[in-house]
């Protein structure tokens, strides 16, 4: 069973933004859970291999 959580398929290098206040974050050390921010999951915009 995979997680469809937003953002839990983040790899360390990968970029994900708040669509609300647009802030970003880079993974560095992906854990398999997804974070959040204004309340909301983060989006991936760069998938880190």
């Amino acid at each position: 069973m995979s997680d469809t959580t937003p953002g839990a398929e983040a790899t360390n290098g990968s970029r994900l933004r708040c669509n609300e206040c647009k802030s970003e974050a880079i993974v560095t050390t992906a854990g398999g859970s997804s974070l959040a921010c204004c309340g909301v999951a983060l989006e991936v915009i760069f998938v880190g291999g």
